[in-house]
Order: structure tokens, then sequence, then C-alpha cells
């Protein structure tokens, strides 16, 4: 009977084991006593308990379900990637299949002019230049703007072809128009 009620941590004889940093850090932890030294009652250490348990339980249960909802965000994710490439495919394939049966219908003097018109597309497509709506990710002035753009706001452009003096952003050559030099002054 005297077991039952026995609590060591209120045993005289063990004050000085129990007033070791160490030993204090440990109950602190284990939920025994408060951080002020008060022993913690047996109905409120299980009830705490109890309280962990079921944090611990909820949090497990929450990274458990975001672990799985993120393993079902990407298995979507690699079904519409899949799906993409899958009507890509398609629609090549019916296009290969529409210009066969186009080219099949047309007499060979027109299949000629055909692939004629297409590589003249494919040329011109290298010549003259893709224009994007965001300004390129080059080096910046002391402005904070690329030269593109610069130059854009100022009026001239920096798409010129090489030695033509055509500008297609609508602006002028160079070498069109120049300002007279002021005569010097004597």
């Amino acid at each position: 009977r005297l077991l039952a009620t026995y609590n060591s941590l209120t045993d005289k004889h063990l004050v000085g084991y129990f007033s070791n940093a160490r030993i204090r850090r440990h109950l602190q932890k284990s939920g025994l006593i408060s951080r002020s030294g008060r022993i913690i009652p047996e109905k409120e250490y299980r009830l705490n308990a109890m309280r962990r348990d079921h944090q611990r339980y909820v949090q497990e249960s929450l990274a458990h379900a975001i672990f799985h909802k993120v393993l079902d965000m990407e298995h979507h994710h690699q079904l519409e990637i899949k799906r993409k490439l899958e009507y890509s495919v398609r629609k090549e394939r019916m296009q290969k299949i529409k210009t066969s049966l186009f080219l099949d219908l047309m007499p060979q003097r027109h299949k000629f002019l055909f692939f004629q018109v297409e590589q003249f597309r494919g040329l011109l497509d290298d010549v003259i230049p893709m224009r994007s709506p965001h300004p390129p990710l080059g080096p910046r002035n002391r402005n904070g703007l690329s030269p593109l753009v610069a130059a854009a706001r100022a009026g001239r452009s920096q798409w010129r072809a090489p030695g033509l003096g055509v500008d297609y952003d609508g602006g002028h050559s160079p070498y069109e128009h120049r300002t007279k030099e002021p005569a010097p002054s004597k």
C-alpha cells in the first residue's frame, strides 16, 4: 500500500538527484514537472499526454493527406501531358493525311509550285524576325530598359535588314535622314 502512493519526486532523500540540471530538463520534457519546478499531478499529466498524442496523430494524418494529394495532382498532370501529346500526334498525322490527299488531287506542276511556296515560307521565317510581346531578357541600360525597348521608345528600331536600309519596325534607316551639323562658329 505504501508503494502505490509513493512519489519519488517528493522524496526528500532524492532532492539532490532531482536538482541536477540535466535531470530537471528531462523531467520537463517528459511533462512530469513544470518550468517553475512544480510537480504535475497524475491526472493533469495523463490529460497532457493524451493531448500530445492527439496532436501528433492530427499532424501525421495531415501530412499523409497532403502527400497523397500531391501524388494525385502529379498523376493528373502526367495524364494531361500524355493527352496533349497524343492529341498533337493525332493532329500531325491528320495534317500529313490531308496534305497527301491534297497533293494526290493536284496536278504535277502544281505540286512543284506548292513545295516552292513552302520552301519560300521557310526562308521568310529565317529572314523576318518573330515579334514577342515581352522584351528580351538581355542586359539592361542605366534606365532599367533592354536596348530594344529603349530604342523603340526613342523611335528607332533595332530590327533592320543588313545593308538594305529597311526597318521592320516602321522607323527610318539611319542613312535616309541625316541632320546637318551646325557650321562651326567663328
